[in-house]
């Protein structure tokens, strides 16, 4: 008997306030915080530039002082895994935890779901965290532009997870093992300060949507499964989970 399954890794990314800029440098995108500042160049919290002399108030800070953040899925959704073959792995239930690593990073992030089955067969990651439980590995990955427009403000942004170390995810249903290799990508809410965010992964027949940065490839940024030794199919997330940052973070593409 084989079972088909697509593998399991989930997102998070921040978002923050609208930015008025003319242009976008070599430094965005990134992630940071516009505050109250003496001498700053923007007029608002929202980073929108000053056009009468001594209104700037505010500056944009790189980086996040209060670094951790944690997600859970959307009350009375599904998370759902599909291979391009049509198979399905269903998860009722999911949390996770990370860190924001860099300007434009995260990582350590590991996520935890529950209630995972395909065709009424359970799943369960090894060392037994419970039936129907999947865990990840450590996960990272950088921010980037998904598409580059006029003004730089409109831009939009998107955020690429993979294995810190080794394979996505481990795991076995019904005693059948399942390895997860590869990335996953997502758009992200730009120039917005938030201290929580809805973030939704899309697919649809086991393909990412989308699946490559600006300039990059078709399927850049796959993920990928297989079972019992067989071949490794590509596979695509569905998920809605709600990020909640420590403290206010924004994706600027601006900057």
């Amino acid at each position: 008997m084989r079972i088909r399954i697509v593998g399991l890794c989930i997102l998070a990314v921040v978002a923050i306030s609208a930015i008025t800029v003319s242009s976008a440098s070599a430094a965005a995108p990134e992630f940071g915080r516009c505050v109250k500042a003496t001498g700053g160049k923007f007029k608002d919290s929202k980073c929108t530039l000053g056009s009468v002399p001594g209104e700037e108030k505010y500056e944009w800070l790189p980086g996040v002082v209060k670094n951790k953040f944690t997600s859970k899925i959307k009350a009375t959704t599904i998370a759902t895994l599909e291979t391009v073959g049509g198979t399905k792995i269903t998860c009722t239930g999911e949390t996770s935890t990370g860190e924001y690593t860099g300007l434009k990073t995260i990582g350590k992030m590991v996520a935890t779901f529950t209630g995972c089955e395909t065709s009424k067969l359970k799943c369960e990651s090894p060392g037994k965290p419970g039936e129907g439980v999947i865990v990840t590995s450590p996960l990272g990955g950088p921010i980037g532009f998904e598409t580059e427009v006029s003004p730089a403000s409109k831009d939009h942004l998107a955020s690429e997870l993979h294995s810190e170390s080794g394979n996505v995810a481990e795991f076995s249903c019904a005693g059948l093992p399942v390895v997860v290799k590869g990335s996953v990508l997502h758009k992200i809410t730009a120039n917005a300060m938030k201290l929580t965010a809805t973030e939704k992964f899309t697919a649809s027949k086991g393909e990412q949507k989308p699946d490559h940065f600006a300039g990059g490839t078709v399927d850049e940024h796959t993920l990928e499964s297989n079972t019992n030794g067989g071949p490794f199919e590509e596979a695509g997330q569905t998920i809605t989970s709600i990020l909640t940052n420590e403290e206010k973070v924004e994706a600027n593409s601006v900057v």
